[in-house]
């Protein structure tokens, strides 16, 4: 019983807090104030027995730049136990658990940069009174010492970070703090935005903290990391991968570190070659180099300097600078959107202002060939500057949000706010208008350069530009349906000067959202400040209901939970009996039946197979060598075909020349008049390559299932419609078709696990099954497939087959590795 009320308080505690989105507690350590250094104590001078065991649980995040110190201590005068939590953290990394002033009872060595990138650790320390254990736990590794010294229980003090004489604090973050007796439960979300009173689960005040650095504001609050100051044009960006701020002019460099809060400054050796006005840049973290433009300068290209670039590139490894490109576009275009495309190595450009005139043309860069493409009219859209621009992740598709224009692109004629998003689709550059909002009659907005794709939403920054003194808003808007949402705190901005600009850069390693403001007071010096917040950046409303501090309500939340209980229990069954109702529909309707062949085709699913133009079979006419070489000339279709020194290698390599040439004569006079049985088909020889010329009437599955899997046209039909026929090249065991049935299980195993996914998820539990049996052709020994047909099966209540799944599995894995398997 003692157990069922436990998880019941655990539930209640996780479904409460959980939309507070807890951040934690996070440690000060000022250098020049021990009093300002961060202490927790948890209990305060209440007193805690705990007898048989002790166990104390909390998430972590250790610093991000080298530090020691004193982490936890548990300390009971009255037994005589003082035991303390080390860190160190300054290269050789560990964690210490120490008797005070006596000795080391446990040592644990970590990943420091593995538990950086990670984020929050889960750390657990346990004291077994009974058994004379103390045990570690720190992100799943255990360490253990048997401490025959320790008492039979402990009433202890449980304080983090500076107590008493021990002072040195590492600047950690903890929460979910958890303290377990064996019949004691006591939970901590650490989740407020203030006060020194320290709230448990159920909203009491246990506890008391000095000097608390509560994790939470970060959510909200832009904090202001550095300002940079030029007396000479620059450009500055940030680069994610290495935490680091770049400013920079033609003969300078100033970079900061956003985990150690160090500034360097470099001096270049030879100046940038790009005479900088506006620094337009961009970071190419491929190469690990930054890129800056200017798209205009020179009304007369004469009066030009030579060896005056208009694109230069700094290697961010040697930062020294090398020229890329010497023309410039037609005009200036202030304002512009901006977005790399590293799929097709290239970076692009759309709308700006310049000339009195708005722009509506995409301009694409082409880094390797050194050159500005001609400029694509997207049509659709309404000429425009000040709009923002972003690309998915997939390198699929671009977006156009917002800005300021008209119809004509005529500056003269005025200008209307635009609210509206389009997508690009970076395969062909048409781009396609989503939707519109109705601003109503809020202030005006207008977006800066760049906006971030993340899941079903985009993020940018905008700002009423036509305040002096403005203010930055972090806006979250749905690519659905274009419902926007303002997040966190502004950020000033002085918006006086047209090359006034701001960007939005997100670094998924520490979950931060960065800013970089750039503002001029004149035509040429300029302040880049920089800003940083955590994610999830919290609304106004959201900010404002956590910042209230609890109130002893006890009874009011005791019905609260009440009725939270029973609308929870109540939704469950119905979620249940939905979720039944919805499979067995699902599966009546969604089955897949292995498609009858067609004539004119050719199969290399399951076993190899060719019929006729009447729907003959002629498989018997293809001979091993004949095979061998229609699944070669198959495989290099889309590379144009194989030579026919390549031929003559792969099918004989061992022979003399002559013979080769003999033998691929032969071989290919057969082929040809096999084909000749089938309509769609040739195989001709161009440009010294053999290929297949293929029409429409003609069908082979692997060329339409690379075709869907390319396109991402596929759906669970059309593909299990391919891949139920079996193995891929089942039947052809030769050596030269490895790499072929290699790459194309590799292409296919990603596919077919999202579809597994989601089929399951959606209750298609029949499709689930035969994608899981589909990737049994691949990896007969898939762990995940394994798992989802066993899932599946189970919930379609095939209790017995499922039964039968596993002692086959069970049985070949042990057969394959000598062993057998666990989960």
């Amino acid at each position: 019983m003692y157990k069922f009320y436990r998880s019941l308080f655990w539930l209640l505690a996780i479904i409460q807090f959980s939309a507070l989105q807890a951040q934690g507690l996070r440690f000060l350590n000022p250098i020049d104030s021990i009093n300002g250094r961060t202490s927790y104590s948890v209990f305060g001078d209440d007193e805690k027995l705990f007898v048989h065991q002790l166990t104390i649980r909390f998430d972590m995040q250790i610093p991000r730049v080298p530090e020691v110190g004193y982490i936890l201590h548990v300390v009971d005068e009255n037994q005589g136990a003082n035991y303390n939590l080390f860190y160190d953290g300054r290269g050789n990394d560990w964690f210490e658990l120490n008797e005070e002033g006596k000795t080391t009872l446990i040592r644990s060595n970590i990943n420091r940069q593995a538990l950086l990138d990670k984020g929050w650790v889960p750390f657990m320390l346990t004291f077994n009174f009974d058994k004379k254990e103390l045990k570690m736990v720190i992100d799943g590794h255990v360490t253990q010492a048997k401490i025959n010294s320790m008492p039979a229980f402990l009433s202890p003090k449980i304080v983090f970070g500076r107590f008493d004489y021990l002072i040195e604090v590492p600047s950690v973050t903890i929460k979910n703090l958890q303290v377990l007796g064996a019949e004691t439960d006591y939970f901590f979300p650490l989740s407020q935005s203030r006060s020194n009173d320290v709230y448990d689960q159920n909203q009491h005040k246990i506890g008391f903290v000095a000097n608390p650095y509560w994790s939470i504001n970060d959510c909200y609050h832009w904090k202001k990391l550095n300002v940079m100051h030029f007396q000479h044009n620059a450009g500055a960006t940030y680069d994610p991968q290495r935490h680091l701020f770049y400013g920079y002019t033609r003969d300078t460099l100033l970079i900061y570190n956003s985990d150690s809060q160090a500034t360097n400054y470099h001096v270049f050796q030879t100046p940038c070659p790009v005479d900088i006005n506006l620094g337009m840049n961009f970071l190419d973290k491929r190469t690990n180099k930054l890129y800056t433009y200017e798209v205009f300068k020179y009304d007369n290209p004469a009066d030009r300097p030579q060896d005056e670039a208009s694109m230069a590139s700094l290697d961010l490894n040697t930062l020294e600078w090398t020229s890329e490109c010497f023309t410039q576009l037609p005009t200036q275009m202030h304002h512009h959107g901006c977005f790399l495309d590293t799929l097709r190595n290239r970076f692009c450009i759309f709308g700006g202002f310049g000339s009195m005139q708005y722009f509506r043309n995409l301009h694409s860069y082409d880094i390797a060939a050194h050159e500005w493409q001609p400029g694509k009219p997207l049509y659709a859209c309404t000429p425009r500057y000040f709009t923002s621009m972003g690309i998915d992740a997939r390198s699929r598709y671009a977006y156009i949000f917002g800005g300021m224009g008209n119809e004509s692109g005529n500056q003269s004629i005025g200008r209307h706010y635009l609210y509206d998003l389009y997508r690009i689709d970076l395969r062909n550059d048409s781009a396609q208008k989503l939707w519109t909002i109705d601003w109503g009659k809020r202030q005006h907005l207008v977006p800066v350069r760049n906006l971030l794709i993340m899941g079903d939403y985009f993020y940018t920054l905008c700002y009423p530009e036509a305040l002096s003194e403005s203010y930055l808003r972090l806006c979250r808007f749905s690519l659905k349906d274009g419902c926007m949402e303002m997040l966190g705190d502004s950020i000033p901005i002085h918006s006086d000067k047209i090359a006034t600009n701001a960007n939005l850069y997100y670094d998924p390693v520490v979950d931060k959202f960065f800013v970089c403001v750039q503002e001029f007071t004149d035509d040429i010096s300029s302040t880049i400040s920089l800003y940083s917040i955590q994610l999830p950046v919290l609304s106004d409303a959201e900010f404002a209901e956590i910042s209230e501090l609890p109130t002893d309500a006890r009874w009011y939340l005791l019905g609260g939970v009440i009725i939270l209980l029973v609308l929870v229990v109540a939704w469950l069954f119905y979620r249940r009996h939905r979720l039944y109702r919805k499979q067995i529909e699902n599966n009546e309707i969604h089955d897949v039946e292995i498609p009858e062949h067609v004539p004119n085709s050719i199969y290399l699913f399951g076993a190899f197979s060719a019929f006729d133009r009447k729907n003959r079979d002629i498989s018997y006419l293809f001979t091993d060598k004949l095979r061998e070489l229609t699944c070669l000339l198959l495989w290099y279709h889309k590379q144009g075909g194989l030579s026919s020194k390549r031929i003559g290698t792969i099918l004989w390599g061992d022979k003399p020349a002559d013979k080769i040439k003999n033998s691929r004569s032969v071989i290919m006079n057969h082929l040809r008049k096999v084909l000749e049985e089938l309509d769609g088909i040739e195989l001709e020889y161009t440009d010294g390559l053999y290929h297949f010329v293929i029409k429409q009437s003609f069908y082979c599955d692997y060329l339409t299932c690379s075709h869907l899997v390319f396109t991402e046209s596929y759906t669970e039909q059309s593909l299990l419609g391919i891949l139920r026929r079996g193995k891929f090249l089942q039947t052809q065991s030769q050596p030269s078709l490895d790499q072929f049935k290699s790459e194309t299980e590799r292409i296919l195993t990603p596919v077919i696990q999202r579809m597994m996914q989601r089929t399951y998820e959606n209750s298609e539990l029949k499709l689930t099954l035969y994608l899981a049996d589909a990737m049994f052709h691949i990896d007969p020994y898939h762990i995940e497939s394994f798992s989802y047909k066993m899932k599946a099966l189970n919930r379609l209540g095939k209790v017995y087959e499922a039964q039968e799944v596993s002692r086959a599995f069970h049985e070949e894995y042990i057969k394959a590795f000598g062993e057998d398997f666990t989960i």
